[in-house]
């Protein structure tokens, strides 16, 4: 008798993670050891359930910065008291979008073109608003006098449609993670459908639109789509830079498989879709001095008979080309608030140099139990190689060692300056990214792509001088996909609300001048421990990484869902080939160059 092959069983996170199967004891607990997931058919499918959750997260995020849908109520620290500021209302007026002006062509918009034109597409919307209006009331003698004014509808609209289109990309976010996550572990997306910083951060910014682009190409990628994935991660780089460290991440794998064909299709797709939707604002956008538009672009002067050549190098007479204001927002900038930097700057600056000795030692215990763990892990795996692995070991350990108390000193005596800042964060965070290839080539078995992508992102957040809060929602598709556990990933989110609340906090205590608010070390420590935290989750997961059996995605039998051509793909170097495998093969001799009564050697 013929018979249809059962589908995969669904995986239920309530049999395996503590914390779901607490909350699993308000509807009853977890199923039996017998039971079935997802043999019975309803309309409620795990994707739908998963949707109207994101759904849900999506509204209370708007209900939570509703308060300050409403410029008027900007003052007096209320959207701070709050914490329902929003970039989005704040920059509607700021960026000239109120007066109609376009991203680029009439102002030098700080963010990327995908960004300027979901600006320029909801402000249409949005201009159908209404402007404030003086609004009179009567005194007891009969006269008209000032009351107060009507609201912006303008900017509530921005507001209200800008929401629209992020629900939209949030509930795209969800779907490519659930499908990339498989059948079998589709709730492993709940991380992202369910997370608070979802909810705090939705509406913060433009980022949750790189976020829907990066899951896109991720489920492309799984989906042996090369083209489509490189397109969307082409779409997300130039939304936000993030997602170019997925290529990145998946470089290395595919080096490792030798599955470089269709790595070259991505990446060939990716920067053809960057310079696609870049060289159009390039060619017209308007020239600035400042914020002040000096001339038009290099379309219009070409079609004007200026000198339009002039202008292809993007500066004319000390203007800028309106596209370059982002690229130098983000050379010429400071440490950003939330960076390790600006912690390391105040805390320098501030404390007298007594007290850098705690600080050396905790560096130098640090810097000797990472240096000797990962020898001993090297050592274990490559004998043969133990002498250089010493030898790297203790200059990995003398250089903080002897650099830490260097770099106090003179961060104490002069700050750090940006072009010296931006040179250090450039070193840390190649060294960061050159470690996490190297485990990706070299762990006894190929990590899966989402575990090496979170660990690239984590980096880029962890030595970059800008770490702004709503950074935190790119992490939210990787962690779901890399490390689908809810103990440690809610403690990550609750560090998050401690920094969000610090911050805001500290905002009051600086326009108060310290009459209201928290003092800046409070602030800064719940940055420290919320690094401190990425790391933990970092060391988790490439713990995982070199031992898989702990997990939980391979615990199921599966080998790399969101891999793709990756998936179940034998090693050609890297891993078990050892170091040796990476280099360049000597080649062989053919036979026939080898002499009569000669034996042929063997490798």
């Amino acid at each position: 008798m013929a018979t249809t092959p059962a589908s995969p069983t669904r995986s239920s996170p309530a049999r395996h993670d503590p914390v779901v199967a607490g909350a699993s004891e308000l509807i009853g607990g977890p199923p039996g050891k017998h039971a079935v997931i997802g043999a019975n058919r309803s309309w409620w499918t795990p994707l739908r359930l998963l949707m109207l959750l994101v759904i849900v997260s999506c509204v209370l995020g708007y209900v939570q910065k509703a308060g300050c849908r409403d410029t008027r109520n900007w003052s007096d620290e209320y959207q701070y008291t709050r914490m329902c500021y929003s970039d989005v209302v704040a920059l509607y007026s700021q960026e000239g979008l109120i007066d109609g002006k376009i991203p680029y062509l009439d102002y030098p918009t700080e963010y990327p073109p995908v960004i300027g034109a979901a600006m320029q597409f909801v402000s249409v919307f949005a201009g159908l608003g209404s402007a404030p209006a003086a609004v009179f009331r009567t005194d007891p003698t009969g006269a008209q006098v000032f009351d107060h004014y009507s609201m912006d509808s303008r900017s509530a609209l921005f507001y209200d449609f800008t929401a629209l289109l992020f629900v939209l990309a949030a509930c795209v976010a969800v779907a490519c993670t659930a499908l990339t996550a498989g059948r079998t572990r589709v709730w492993d997306a709940a991380l992202l459908a369910l997370a608070p910083t979802l909810v705090l951060h939705l509406l913060t910014n433009w980022d949750i639109l790189a976020v829907a682009f990066a899951a896109g190409g991720l489920l492309a990628w799984s989906r042996r789509a090369p083209r489509l994935a490189g397109i969307l991660f082409g779409l997300g780089i130039v939304t936000k830079l993030y997602p170019v460290f997925f290529l990145v991440g998946l470089a290395a794998l595919c080096l490792r498989t030798g599955r470089m064909r269709e790595l070259a299709r991505t990446a060939v797709f990716a920067a053809g879709t960057a310079v696609l939707v870049m060289l159009p604002v390039w060619l017209t956008a308007g020239y600035f001095d400042g914020t002040t538009k000096v001339s038009g672009g290099i379309w219009s002067t070409f079609w004007g008979g200026g000198d339009w050549i002039a202008l292809l190098d993007g500066e004319s007479a000390g203007a800028h080309n309106g596209l370059q204001r982002f690229f130098e927002l983000n050379s010429e900038r400071g440490a950003d608030w939330d960076s390790l930097a600006f912690g390391l700057t105040w805390a320098a600056g501030k404390y007298d140099t007594g007290w850098f000795a705690p600080v050396h030692l905790l560096v130098l215990a640090v810097t000797l139990l990472l240096a000797g763990l990962a020898a001993w892990l090297a050592i274990r795996r490559w004998p043969w190689l133990t002498r250089p692995i010493v030898a790297a070991a203790v200059v990995c350990w003398l250089v903080p060692a002897i650099a830490t108390p260097l770099v106090l000193g003179a961060v104490h005596e002069h700050g750090i300056p940006v072009g010296t800042l931006n040179i250090i964060t450039a070193v840390l965070l190649v060294a960061a990214v050159a470690g996490i290839l190297a485990l990706a080539l070299l762990a006894p078995r190929r990590p899966r792509v989402p575990q090496v992508v979170l660990l690239l992102v984590i980096a880029f957040l962890l030595t970059n001088k800008v770490f702004s809060p709503q950074y935190t929602i790119w992490l939210l598709p990787l962690v779901a996909l890399a490390r689908p556990r809810w103990r440690l990933f809610l403690v990550w989110q609750a560090c998050e609300l401690w920094v969000l609340f610090t911050r805001f906090m500290h905002f009051i205590f600086n326009d108060t001048s310290g009459a209201d608010g928290i003092d800046r070390g409070w602030f800064v420590g719940a940055v420290v421990l919320r690094d401190l935290v990425l790391c933990v989750l970092a060391a988790f997961v490439v713990r995982e990484i070199l031992r898989p059996e702990r997990d939980v995605v391979r615990a199921d039998g599966l080998d790399d869902p969101a891999g793709g051509v990756l998936d179940g793909a034998p090693d050609v170097r890297g891993g078990q080939f050892g170091v040796r495998s990476l280099l360049p093969r000597r080649p062989r001799r053919s036979q026939e160059a080898v002499p009569a009564g000669v034996p042929a050697s063997v490798e």
